[in-house]
């Protein structure tokens, strides 16, 4: 594996390279230039002082002017900027964090914004003596001039926000996210950084969290430490995502048996008859054409501008199938790979 390349920023020194931080900053990124710039603002504008943190930010291979950026920003925390050939989110997670030097580690996507309290807030949830991962919230921000998607994405993890804040809320498998996420670092040494296996979008961060829990480490959701979110994906985008879900939600399952009965995975029988037949009408024509999928995200497009009224209920359907469509084209492969671990035995060929 190439080692990464180093594209310090201008406060980085040589001499930071020993400091001891309170915390670190980790972004994993790739082709967010911009994004990249407006979070780097936000973190000069933090409550805590500059000195007691850094912000290593892992370029995921992208050739978008994202390192030359960092190499030419003037911060007053130190800053480096670490680039790499694409290694996917999980691997560009752990570039940065194997070169992390704070006691806490704060995990950040590259679309957050986060308040000017928000190292605060994870520090002071890190204060007890107990271990424990925090998640921070990651309210998304919605207007009229988004796409479509971006919108129905905010409302829908909105909704997901408002349900961890309920007092007594106790975190499940699908609750846990990492885009706004921290732990000390001793602690996410003994459980293990993120597993590289997850070379495409989604499950990485399910499986660290699974590890967490099986380790007896409290995962708690922080209110305090908020990152706003800024999503602008366009549904062909979102469909992307939801196909890779279905893929990795398979590959997790492999690794971790025991979460078949929590994850998505367990559910395909679940909704109306209706619903069920339509789904599996689209997932047939999927096995039998391999240009069905782009058809039906072009299809779900033309539905989305034609009755905008019901975009929800046109991208659940479509987002339903995308994830199926992907979790079966994984377990297919697999099984004719000569795969036949549990979740893709006979027992399990129901989806």
């Amino acid at each position: 594996m190439m080692q990464p390349e180093d594209y310090g920023g201008k406060e980085w020194l040589p001499g930071n390279m020993s400091a001891d931080f309170l915390a670190s900053i980790v972004i994993p990124t790739y082709g967010r230039r911009d994004s990249v710039r407006r979070l780097l603002a936000a973190m000069a504008c933090q409550t805590i002082p500059a000195d007691q943190f850094e912000v290593v930010v892992s370029i995921d291979g992208a050739e978008d002017g994202t390192r030359e950026m960092i190499a030419d920003c003037s911060a007053p925390y130190a800053l480096r900027g670490l680039w790499h050939p694409n290694f996917g989110r999980a691997g560009a997670c752990n570039t940065a964090l194997r070169l992390a030097q704070g006691d806490i580690v704060v995990i950040l996507d590259d679309d957050m914004e986060p308040v000017s309290g928000f190292i605060a807030a994870h520090l002071a949830a890190h204060s007890g003596q107990k271990p424990r991962a925090v998640v921070g919230a990651v309210p998304v921000s919605i207007d009229s001039s988004l796409p479509l998607a971006a919108q129905y994405v905010g409302q829908k993890f909105n909704r997901h926000l408002a349900h961890l804040g309920e007092p007594g809320h106790v975190f499940k498998l699908r609750d846990f996210y990492t885009g706004n996420f921290s732990i000390r670092r001793e602690v996410l040494s003994k459980v293990g950084l993120f597993d590289e296996d997850f070379k495409i979008y989604g499950s990485e961060d399910l499986e660290l969290g699974v590890r967490l829990a099986e380790a007896g480490i409290e995962i708690v959701y922080d209110s305090l430490a908020v990152a706003r979110q800024n999503c602008t994906k366009d549904l062909p985008a979102l469909a992307k995502d939801h196909i890779a879900k279905g893929r990795t939600a398979v590959i997790l399952a492999l690794k971790h048996p025991s979460v078949w009965a929590d994850s998505r995975l367990d559910t395909y029988h679940q909704g109306s008859r209706k619903w069920r037949l339509a789904r599996a009408m689209l997932l047939g024509l999927s096995r039998r054409f391999g240009g069905t999928p782009v058809r039906v995200i072009q299809f779900f497009g033309w539905l989305e501008k034609a009755l905008p009224a019901h975009y929800e209920t046109c991208y659940n359907l479509l987002l339903d199938y995308c994830f199926w469509h992907g979790a079966q084209m994984e377990a297919r492969e697999r099984r004719e790979a000569g795969d036949n671990r549990h979740g893709l035995t006979e027992a399990r060929r129901d989806f």
